[in-house]
């Protein structure tokens, strides 16, 4: 067990039993294994049910017969009880376990819930694709936090990460940028004033100029040509864009360090992949997947898969994002030799991945299984979508602005002692914003509001920070105590025996915490960790309310109580580190 969770463990005792009975063969899948409520046990599973459809037989005859099995094997006596309920097994850990497991988490410390699962293997997490010259906004954040927590999450899980952030720098928005920029000068606006605020003013012009569009479409044909004209290497067009770009990294940089996420492997726009594009088409010419359009259109059929045309240029000569995506791919694949390729798009490019990774297929790489699109569902406004073009966005800036300031006015208010207020302030902010967006479901569709993504009561990410925090306070209490305590104290033998009902339960909850970041790791789900951490926290603060810890007069239970103290500590430190939240030990 030393290297295994409980619930590996127990699938290895439902693998022995299983085999032993000869049943192994009736099942099409292994058996599953759920977290119950608290009150049946730690873990159950259904396996007797299945079992007992295949065999034509009683499930509850059939469930007692593996208990039987189950009870031989488990050898280490990990389970305290195992229990037939009807088709379904339930399994209570052994206190024991639970303090053979608090031990551990108090001697790994930050590695807690790590694993070496990965193997080294690659995987490449692409997230935070910003647009060169537009300032990031709220949309922004869904991508930016969720995929800086599964780079994470896929790191602790001993997989050899490679972030990209795969920025928009191509394409005819640009041809319409350079377009309203010409127009911009030729009226005689000054280049010193772009200048002085580059994103923000390359911005306006581009707002201003979709604004144009849509009352003279015609406009649009000549950003389509300045984009042209930018890709067959026009020396004007190419530095102005050049400059775009320059100046787009560092704002990106900035906001990188804003948002406290992980620095980036690699910032390969899409122009990075022009000169690859030639040898792609050639490859995908060869075999035999081309075709051509009535305006000239170049295209690979995918109507028998009822996904259309999949264009890769255009009737102007213009590629589209297909073509660099499928450069990206094949480069990705070259290059880091991955495992697993992982895009962190909202699910508006759902058909965009379906086309791609099809195509990718017919031309002979595995893209149906070593990528994926981690769809993310669309935040928008309560007044609508968020959208550059029309100006209805909510700058990053603005909200994490507004989201320290009223950070700073809670803690003034209940804390006015507390040291590094503006620091601890801005800790605060962030906590409220990723959570906001890492609690839901990625798939769920968000409508933003000011006070749902800045609130600091109930499952948020304040709250856990003040779990943490107030944790840290008792024991801080606690080595000021006489005799003071140090978390290097072994736990007695007998303080085993003395593990109450609030006990038990935060130290079974304990024992999850592995299990839940694999599972984050396998289905690309952040809240699920956050699900975690707030019933973790929870669990908590119903221990602390009935149980004495610094005052409680016997030694060997003070310090149990002391050593669960740490450990829960311990455990909401390292998810929300997972998270990209900062834990502080005062607030």
């Amino acid at each position: 067990m030393q290297s295994e969770t409980a619930k590996i463990y127990l699938q290895h005792l439902l693998a022995e039993s299983l085999s032993e009975l000869k049943l192994t063969s009736l099942l099409d899948s292994d058996p599953q294994i759920s977290v119950p409520d608290p009150k049946h046990g730690d873990f159950s599973t259904n396996v007797g049910l299945v079992l007992a459809k295949k065999l034509k037989e009683n499930p509850a005859q059939v469930a007692e017969k593996l208990v039987a099995a189950l009870k031989k094997y488990d050898t280490q006596g990990v389970f305290e009880e195992i229990t037939p309920t009807g088709g379904f097994i339930n399994f209570k850990l052994g206190a024991g376990f639970l303090v053979r497991n608090l031990a551990k988490i108090l001697e790994q410390g930050e590695l807690f819930g790590a694993s070496i699962s990965g193997g080294g293997r690659s995987v490449v997490v692409e997230y935070f694709q910003n647009n060169v010259a537009k300032p990031p906004h709220v949309g922004h954040l869904r991508s930016a936090v969720i995929g800086d927590c599964l780079l994470r999450v896929l790191k602790a899980q001993g997989y050899k990460t490679v972030s990209d952030t795969h920025i928009g720098d191509w394409g005819v928005q640009f041809g319409i940028l350079l377009f309203a920029y010409k127009e911009y000068v030729k009226a005689g606006g000054k280049k010193e004033l772009l200048e002085a605020d580059p994103i923000n003013e390359l911005n306006k012009l581009y707002v201003a100029m979709s604004a144009r569009i849509e009352a003279e479409p015609a406009l649009r044909e000549k950003g389509k040509e300045e984009f042209v004209k930018l890709e067959k290497g026009d020396t004007e067009n190419r530095e102005l864009w050049q400059w775009f770009v320059k100046v787009s990294l560092e704002d990106f940089e900035r906001y990188r360090k804003l948002l406290q996420i992980l620095p980036f492997d690699h910032n390969l726009g899409e122009s990075f992949y022009e000169d690859k594009m030639p040898a792609v088409l050639e490859e995908l010419k060869n075999k035999g997947l081309v075709q051509s359009g009535e305006t000239g259109e170049q295209y690979v059929d995918l109507e028998s898969f009822g996904l259309g045309r999949c264009i890769l240029v255009k009737s102007d000569g213009g590629t589209t994002y297909h073509m660099r995506d499928f450069a990206t791919y094949i480069y990705r694949r070259k290059e880091f030799e991955f495992y697993k390729n992982i895009y962190v798009v909202d699910n508006r490019q759902s058909h965009h991945f379906r086309q791609l990774f099809k195509v990718l297929e017919l031309a002979g790489y595995p893209a149906g299984t070593d990528s994926a699109h981690v769809d993310l569902g669309f935040m928008s406004l309560p007044e609508g979508a968020i959208s550059t073009r029309k100006g209805t966005t909510i700058s990053l800036q603005n909200l994490i602005d507004e989201a320290q300031s009223r950070a700073l006015a809670i803690i003034q208010e209940k804390n006015p002692e507390l040291n590094n207020q503006q620091a601890v302030a801005k800790e605060v902010a962030l906590a409220a914003i990723k959570y906001f967006d890492l609690s839901h479901n990625r798939k769920t569709e968000i409508v933003f509001t000011w006070d749902k993504a800045l609130s600091f009561e109930g499952n948020t990410g304040p709250y856990l920070q003040y779990t943490h925090a107030r944790i840290h306070g008792i024991l801080r209490k606690a080595h000021q105590a006489d005799p003071p305590w140090h978390p290097e104290q072994p736990l007695s033998g007998r303080a085993e025996a003395k593990i109450s009902a609030p006990e038990r339960a935060l130290l079974g909850k304990l024992v999850l915490f592995p299990e839940v970041v694999a599972q984050v790791a396998e289905e690309y789900l952040p809240n699920l960790l956050c699900n975690y951490l707030f019933e973790l926290s929870q669990a908590y603060n119903q221990f602390y309310e009935v149980s004495p810890v610094v005052q409680e007069p016997d030694l060997d239970t003070r310090h149990l109580r002391l050593a669960i103290c740490q450990a829960t500590a311990q455990v909401i430190s390292n998810g929300l580190y997972l998270l990209g939240i900062t834990a502080p030990e005062e607030m």
